[in-house]
């Protein structure tokens, strides 16, 4: 990936002209300055996490076999405080969601805002509806499975080193049934991963100040390398993607109530307004039961080995 420097350059973005050409495109990493931010080192991160509602701090553990997606837990909300989670993540092994931390921190809801207006000003055409961002905080040897996401993300990376596989689209990856069931909210994000998959992905190592970026709905997975991990992972819709997801659940809804209706996709069937309405009438009357979350299996305790104890 490029790292030029020629482009127009704003104040935390460093975007030459090919990143800004490829955003939203192909799997691309550019470079950024927002790690050097006050709000990202360690003291401000422990006082972060002390502010914000606990039930918006999501703790997972998982195992080290990507292939065992059966290994991820949900975790009990924490009470622990900041400086002691932060402590008992580094050496633990353990994954940290702050959900929508930007509507709870003016600071970090500040500083996204200003990378979207700085991407706006750049990308002629992006025209982000809304963005939400979730700060993540993991162990050096966590993982993220392989999965897709219902809207295109940016994963602007603050603190120690990861590694980003992300795989194409086409129905060897994710076939259309599972985007579907992901979008319409009755299946989580994950997706049955196998070695042989890399050798088709797109491999990005990711160190402070880089930002990396996917199409939409591309599966992906997460390795840490090193370090105490921070990244800010922000979502954003538009109108594109908000139709793109319109028509994926409707395709949903359409081939729950026709089963005989053949493989769907956003380019072929019926047209894509007539889709849309028809999906709309059948998600009125198919029940919609909510992706399955898992139940939390464990608490955050830094007595035990990993940081984790299970309670069931």
């Amino acid at each position: 990936m490029s790292r030029k420097n020629e482009g127009k350059q704003l104040g935390t973005i460093e975007w030459g002209f090919d990143d800004i050409s490829d955003w939203g495109r192909g799997p691309h990493r550019a470079r950024h300055r927002l790690h050097e931010h006050p709000a990202f080192q360690p003291g401000a991160l422990a006082d972060l996490l002390d502010r914000v509602p606990r039930d918006i701090v999501h703790p997972y553990t998982m195992g080290s076999d990507p292939a065992r997606t059966d290994q991820w837990r949900r975790g009990e909300v924490t009470h622990l405080s900041g400086a002691q989670l932060l402590e008992v993540v580094e050496r633990g092994r353990l994954w940290l969601n702050i959900v929508d931390v930007g509507t709870h921190d003016p600071t970090i809801a500040d500083l996204t805002r200003g990378l979207y207006a700085e991407i706006t000003d750049l990308a002629p055409g992006f025209a982000p509806t809304s963005v939400k961002a979730t700060l993540l905080i993991a162990s050096p040897t966590a993982q993220v499975y392989y999965h897709a996401d219902n809207q295109p993300n940016a994963l602007w990376h603050l603190r120690g080193s990861k590694r980003l596989f992300v795989y194409p689209k086409g129905q060897r990856f994710i076939t259309d049934e599972q985007l579907e069931r992901i979008v319409a909210g009755v299946a989580d994000e994950q997706l049955p991963y196998r070695p042989e998959l890399d050798q088709h992905a797109t491999v990005m190592d990711l160190e402070p100040g880089d930002v990396a970026w996917w199409p939409q709905n591309s599966p992906h997975r997460v390795v840490n390398l090193a370090g105490l991990n921070v990244s800010l992972s922000t979502e954003h819709r538009t109108a594109a993607s908000t139709r793109r997801e319109r028509i994926t659940a409707s395709n949903h809804a359409l081939r729950r109530g026709m089963p005989a209706l053949p493989p769907s996709s956003t380019d072929r069937g019926l047209a894509t307004s007539g889709k849309i309405a028809l999906g709309r009438v059948l998600r009125r009357a198919i029940r919609r039961t909510g992706a399955p979350g898992p139940p939390p299996t464990f608490e955050i305790d830094p007595s035990c080995d990993g940081g984790v104890r299970l309670t069931s």
